[in-house]
């Protein structure tokens, strides 16, 4: 018994440090402008950078979060247009709640008309497989209808 126990803590620990948030590298060849807009352009949060600055501690560049902060800006700016909330909205991809409020409104217009078209092109489908499978059932009677 006590080796069964012993053996599911022993998992129950590997498991716990598995779920550990992730670390990342700190290498001096980072573009920090690049990877600020990269992050943006992901839909991530600007708190990523805390994870650069939880690994790397005193070896990060002293200029890494400005230009890191500068790279966002512009990536967000990208992020949050009219176009991008749209193409989300129209895949089914989760609003992830990252645009600031300044310039949410566009987003906000492109991702809940691109969720109603993404919704209408499901339900047209939906329509059309279900006249198929009227069709189907209609010739179905009517070919047991002529052979009885």
């Amino acid at each position: 018994m006590n080796k069964h126990l012993v053996l599911i803590l022993g998992i129950a620990t590997l498991v716990g440090c598995n779920t550990t948030t992730s670390q990342v590298e700190c290498d001096s060849s980072i573009d920090w402008l690049s990877l600020g807009s990269e992050v943006a352009l992901a839909g991530k949060s600007v708190r990523e950078f805390d994870k650069y600055k939880a690994s790397c501690g005193d070896g990060l560049p002293s200029n890494a979060q400005a230009l890191y902060l500068d790279g966002y800006t512009a990536g967000i700016q990208q992020y949050c247009s009219y176009e991008n909330g749209f193409k989300l909205g129209e895949k089914g991809i989760p609003d992830p709640q990252i645009c600031p409020l300044e310039i949410r409104a566009e987003f906000d217009k492109g991702f809940k008309l691109g969720s109603l078209d993404r919704r209408e092109k499901q339900q047209n489908t939906e329509l059309a497989e279900r006249e198929k499978d009227r069709a189907l059932i209609s010739s179905g009677s009517a070919m047991s209808s002529v052979g009885g």
